[in-house]
């Protein structure tokens, strides 16, 4: 009964669930519940079609949840491939829209590389393209501009020289002194909200949880109790009236006989 009750009462907490990302990547709901998990957050990735999952935590931590995945910059963005951006499509474009479409995607590119450095939540490239050149000249960039989040407690001015080699190395025309970078640090997450998340408590044995949600699996509980003990009260008293029915059957068949 007890492992009964227990089981029930998981059923109904994930029931008390708000799905917070949804249409996400195996990969990326993966990465969610390991930052939530680790914050002490009881998170669970559900199945919603093919190949696509979302993330869902207690209605209650639903605030904490999104504030600690905030920080840790997930999901990260889909960027468009240079595949993906000049993907034929049947129509004729001229030299200066293909020329305006590579240099878009050299940029998600390029944005990308920067945000597998670490401490870097999100990376934006920003290419200044002049004004359509006349006939016959190439269409060139003639600035950049990055925006990078960084994350709370990381220090990544030392990295802005390397960041304009790599980005005027990388787009052909945007020279190192016409690339400018912006950091901004994450704000940090409420101190009190950390606490919460990282308080877990264990109400029964083998059964670990965010303190904030102790309250919903005792009320859980107590709901799962009260239909139980109904539950037991309607078998016993079925029992008795179908063991009274026999034994007046039984005394009926004596008379008769």
């Amino acid at each position: 009964m007890r492992i009964l009750g227990v089981v029930a009462s998981l059923f109904l907490l994930s029931a008390c669930q708000t799905e917070i990302y949804t249409n996400l990547s195996e990969r990326e709901a993966n990465e969610m519940l390991a930052a939530l998990m680790e914050k002490g957050i009881n998170a669970t990735k559900k199945a919603i079609g093919d190949q696509r999952f979302g993330v869902a935590v207690a209605n209650e931590e639903v605030r904490t949840a999104l504030a600690i995945l905030n920080e840790q910059g997930l999901p990260q963005s889909s960027r468009q491939s240079i595949g993906q951006v000049f993907a034929k499509s049947g129509i004729v474009s001229s030299p200066f829209e293909e020329r305006v479409r590579y240099i878009y995607a050299l940029g998600e590119e390029v944005a990308q590389t920067l945000q597998q450095i670490d401490g870097v939540l999100v990376a934006r490239v920003h290419i200044v393209m002049p004004e359509k050149p006349e006939l016959g000249q190439e269409a060139r960039p003639s600035s950049a501009a990055v925006f990078i989040k960084q994350k709370v407690g990381f220090d990544l001015d030392f990295l802005v020289p390397q960041i304009r080699r790599l980005v005027a190395n990388s787009i052909e025309g945007v020279r190192y002194e016409e690339v400018s970078v912006v950091l901004v640090e994450a704000q940090p997450q409420l101190q009190s909200d950390r606490a919460e998340a990282r308080d877990v408590v264990e109400p029964v044995p083998g059964l670990q949880m965010a303190a904030a949600s102790t309250a919903t699996f005792w009320v859980a509980s107590g709901v799962v109790a009260l239909l139980l003990a109904a539950l037991s009260t309607g078998l016993v008293f079925l029992w008795r009236w179908n063991a009274g029915l026999r034994a007046r059957l039984t005394g009926a068949d004596q008379a008769d006989g």
